[in-house]
């Protein structure tokens, strides 16, 4: 029972009398805009339905399809007073149900024959414009008293998220990566030299939750390639990192509803191409008062490496729907391996990456 519930009591103080002459003022003030409203929920669809005010009937209405029914009856008295202390009821009867307002040390309307009538527990403070709840269901009836105007139907509508999922969830996304040290590394000591930063990346996988809070994951992670362009007064050239990751990693999440907190650990594998080609422009030499010219050329270096590293993120998802939910992540992994094809040369860097996706929750 959700209810405003006076206790009864011989005396009262002196912050009744302040809050009764000050309910008086307002009540006063507004006239006969002031009304009570009775709310029945779950009558009989197509029944009759009565609010009464101790022994006067004062509104009646007829329940719709959904058992609702909303009944507004004007406070008795000349002026009305501000406020009562008030015991209520229910009558039940074939086709009727009947609210019944009572104050406290006046009567009630009487009962009609085949009608039970409920008291319900407690005493109420009714106010000219209280709102009265009335849930008829069952045999119990239940109140809900509110000051002021309430409508159960859209204040009682609320969205129910769907709690983070366990099972099995595919995911794709996309966004932005970088490797940290690729510039640094292609220029060398070319001062003339930019290139590296964030480009475009793009990853897809499948996470496995055991339960909500845990789970394994294993995905693919394809950075655009990242160009370091240089020059110097008579060469210049362009240096190409393409890479690709394949992950595993154990997850723990904190799932708060419809939103999930996770962080991950665990191996990358990659395999890279370094690629650099180098153009160098011809130029002139005198050697013995004869000049010569020695012909510049095209120049190409290329170097594949594979191996593990380790790798670390953390994201945020949430799930809109049963099977649906969208996801923001970030994390590093650290990129190492050796080259192949018993070349000389070795990739040591770091991936950074930031990724907005789609999960899909397979099975039920």
């Amino acid at each position: 029972m959700n209810h405003v519930l006076r206790k009864a009591t011989g005396r009262q103080g002196p912050w009744r009398l302040l809050a009764a002459t000050a309910a008086f003022v307002i009540g006063a003030g507004a006239g006969t805009a002031s009304a009570q409203t009775v709310v029945v929920r779950n009558a009989p669809a197509g029944s009759n339905v009565e609010f009464a005010l101790n022994t006067t009937t004062v509104a009646t209405a007829t329940a719709d399809s959904t058992g609702y029914a909303t009944l507004v009856g004007k406070p008795q008295g000349t002026p009305p007073k501000p406020e009562i202390d008030a015991l209520l009821y229910v009558d039940t009867c074939a086709s009727l149900r009947r609210v019944i307002v009572v104050e406290r040390g006046q009567l009630a309307a009487p009962q009609d024959a085949g009608c039970e009538r409920t008291p319900i527990s407690g005493l109420f403070l009714v106010r000219p414009v209280s709102t009265i709840v009335v849930d008829v269901a069952g045999p119990n009836p239940t109140v809900l008293l509110r000051q002021g105007r309430f409508d159960p139907r859209t204040a009682n509508v609320t969205r129910n998220w769907t709690p983070s999922p366990s099972g099995l969830v595919v995911f794709g996304g996309g966004g932005l990566a970088r490797f940290g040290d690729v510039e640094a590394r292609a220029c060398g000591d070319v001062t003339e030299c930019s290139g590296g930063g964030f480009r475009g990346t793009y990853t897809a996988g499948a996470t496995i939750w055991f339960k909500p809070f845990l789970g394994v994951e294993g995905s693919y992670l394809k950075a655009a390639k990242s160009t370091v362009t240089g020059s110097q007064s008579n060469f210049r050239f362009d240096t190409v990192l393409d890479a690709h990751l394949v992950t595993v990693a154990g997850k723990a999440g904190v799932p708060i509803g419809p939103v999930r907190i996770y962080g991950q650990g665990g191996a990358n594998y990659h395999w890279a191409t370094w690629g650099t080609t180098q153009v160098v422009d011809p130029t002139t030499v005198t050697v013995d008062g004869v000049v010569r010219t020695i012909p510049g050329g095209t120049q190409t270096f290329g170097l594949r490496t594979s191996g593990w590293g380790w790798l670390v993120a953390g994201g945020l998802e949430v799930w809109l729907w049963p099977s649906v939910a969208l996801y923001g992540e970030g994390g590093r992994a650290v990129v190492k391996g050796n080259a192949e094809d018993d070349a000389d040369g070795r990739l040591d860097d770091s991936l950074i990456h930031f990724v907005l996706g789609a999960r899909v929750r397979i099975g039920r």
